[in-house]
């Protein structure tokens, strides 16, 4: 009968009526904060990669001397909007692949558009790029063409296979959670084809994941999570002793 509006039935029965009730509220919120504390703590930043296919005969010293140029990234083909990450997670893998000083030299993927539009390649491209989620193959005449305008003897091909995001509970008591940890994910696969041979010389995968408490924190940037995904993956590069 004295419940008020916008005041929760059961914080009324804690605090009002008998004054041992505070004592066990007390004790209540104790024990919900000690489990808190106690629970297991979100993961930290991680990093995870793969080497899926290395060439015959292909070792560090084949790349020495030579180029890479990094082509724009495959999207995830049932998620067309995860379009708008290509660029961004280009510039992280030429950043992560240009860490290495006893690399080849890496060439960026906004240099590749440059030289596609200066040699007028562009419809040989765009051809390139949808036979190949037919096919997977990449033309040999058209990597030809590629390698020459770009002057790499390999392009490093990219291919964004999932960026995901979910929130679970830690911490749980009466249905209602008390910590709650958000943790992303974002996978990517590559593959390097000479531009000469036509042939696939290395595939590798690279994974990258980070959690925050969402009462602490905002949730981490696809930014973030990919650059522990193009790290992991750079760090698998033949080259990379």
């Amino acid at each position: 009968h004295r419940r008020k509006a916008g005041k929760s039935p059961y914080l009324l029965y804690l605090f009002e009526g008998n004054p041992m009730r505070y004592k066990s509220t007390f004790v209540l919120i104790f024990i919900l904060l000690f489990s808190g504390g106690c629970a297991s703590r979100p993961p930290l930043a991680a990093k995870y990669s793969w080497e899926l296919y290395l060439a015959p005969k292909v070792t560090s010293e084949t790349f020495k001397g030579q180029s890479v140029a990094i082509l724009p990234p495959l999207n995830i083909e049932y998620l067309p909007t995860q379009e708008v990450y290509r660029e961004t997670l280009a510039g992280l893998l030429y950043k992560a692949m240009n860490g290495y000083p006893d690399g080849p030299t890496i060439i960026p993927m906004d240099a590749v558009q440059s030289a596609v539009n200066k040699s007028e390649l562009w419809n040989d491209v765009l051809q390139m790029d949808t036979e190949y989620h037919a096919s997977a193959v990449l033309r040999k005449d058209v990597l030809s063409r590629l390698g020459q305008a770009v002057n790499a003897r390999y392009v490093l091909l990219p291919k964004l296979l999932s960026f995901q995001q979910e929130v679970f509970d830690r911490a749980v008591f009466l249905g209602v959670s008390f910590l709650r940890t958000r943790l992303s994910l974002v996978s990517i696969q590559a593959q390097i084809w000479d531009t000469v041979t036509g042939e696939v010389v290395w595939q590798g995968v690279g994974e990258g994941t980070d959690a925050s408490e969402v009462v602490r924190g905002r949730p981490a940037s696809f930014a973030s999570v990919a650059q522990n995904a193009s790290e992991s993956l750079a760090s698998r590069m033949p080259w990379v002793k």
